[in-house]
């Protein structure tokens, strides 16, 4: 069931945000959605954000979307990643203590520079059970090798993914600590036209079983 938008206070700032809950009854787990580069034409109501939210949903999994910091309604100025985790905490902490979602449940996806923002997150907090990184900038991704992430992971990319070659991708993602789940999308660049669904599919299939 879609809500109205809302909008959530991380610090002096006001994020823009929309609880989409699942038919039925009881306290579903909750992924949010992190999206990419406003420069680049990031905001909540991106292609990929709205098919892998449809997804969830089917499945009994309510979403949370939102917008940082200076995009859309929020209030603040996009940081380019400075302060954008800040954002995302303070939706967890938000999350964790909502009487319609089961704030003991709590997945993260992100997409392009989302997904940098959603691996960030998900090494800041335990009340983020499991993460979904789709087509993660190689300059960031890069990093997530050397560090310890106990939590779930299914790192997701194009075969034909511009900023980041197949092979670099495969290699960098082995670095990740253990429990991991690699995909590869064969056929789809960077922005997944065509290909929303299987990102969808493969989203809830992770999710079901980690949250």
């Amino acid at each position: 069931m879609k809500k109205p938008f809302i909008n959530i206070k991380s610090g002096d700032i006001e994020l823009e945000a929309r609880l989409d809950l699942p038919p039925g009854e009881g306290r579903p787990p909750c992924v949010l959605f992190c999206h990419p580069d406003p420069k680049h034409g990031g905001s909540m109501d991106n292609n990929v954000l709205e098919k892998v939210n449809e997804s969830l949903l089917k499945n009994s999994i309510a979403t949370l979307r939102f917008n940082f910091r200076g995009v859309g309604n929020s209030t603040g100025v996009f940081s380019g990643g400075k302060f954008e985790g800040t954002d995302i905490i303070s939706i967890v902490e938000f999350l964790s203590t909502h009487t319609l979602v089961d704030g003991s449940r709590l997945g993260i996806f992100g997409y392009s520079f989302g997904a940098w923002m959603a691996l960030e997150a998900t090494l800041a907090t335990t009340k983020i059970k499991s993460v979904v990184s789709v087509a993660c900038p190689q300059r960031w991704y890069s990093t997530f090798g050397t560090v310890e992430m106990v939590q779930p992971k299914l790192l997701i990319s194009g075969d034909r993914d511009h900023d980041f070659p197949h092979g670099h991708f495969k290699f960098l993602s082995g670095r990740f600590t253990e429990p991991r789940h690699v995909e590869t999308i064969t056929g789809a660049d960077h922005f997944f036209h065509g290909y929303e669904d299987i990102l969808g599919g493969l989203t809830a299939k992770f999710f079901l079983g980690t949250i």
